[in-house]
């Protein structure tokens, strides 16, 4: 074996690419925060809160902008990495209408967290 074959021996196996191995690293940190959003809506959602939460106003607005933040992260970060070849149209048209929904969530959550309703 000439000595150039024993060096390209000890390389990295073809599957641990740099682009691979960061993909796993963005999988790795935006999937438990996607996670974290989506769980942290649905207990703002479901759950009879006491305090500052126990406005339903406050309660349904921020779960709703949790959810959609939940989603935008995991759509953003995991889903348009993964799949880079998706029709542009729909994941735009998805990623708008979420985006939409939790900027009026967010503004909603503002307006109520200020004073402008009781609910």
């Amino acid at each position: 074996m000439p000595i150039e074959d024993a060096a390209t021996d000890s390389a990295l196996p073809h599957s641990l690419n740099p682009s691979l191995i960061s993909l796993s690293f963005i999988i790795l940190a935006a999937l438990p925060w996607s996670l974290t959003l989506g769980f942290l809506g649905v207990w703002m959602l479901d759950h009879r809160h006491e305090g500052l939460l126990g406005s339903w106003a406050i309660a349904t607005s921020g779960g709703v902008a949790a959810l959609c933040g939940g989603q935008l992260v995991f759509l953003f970060c995991i889903v348009d990495r993964v799949f880079p070849q998706a029709n542009r149209v729909m994941t735009r048209t998805i990623e708008g209408g979420l985006g939409a929904i939790f900027l009026g969530a967010t503004l909603v959550l503002a307006v109520v967290s200020l004073g402008g309703f009781n609910g």
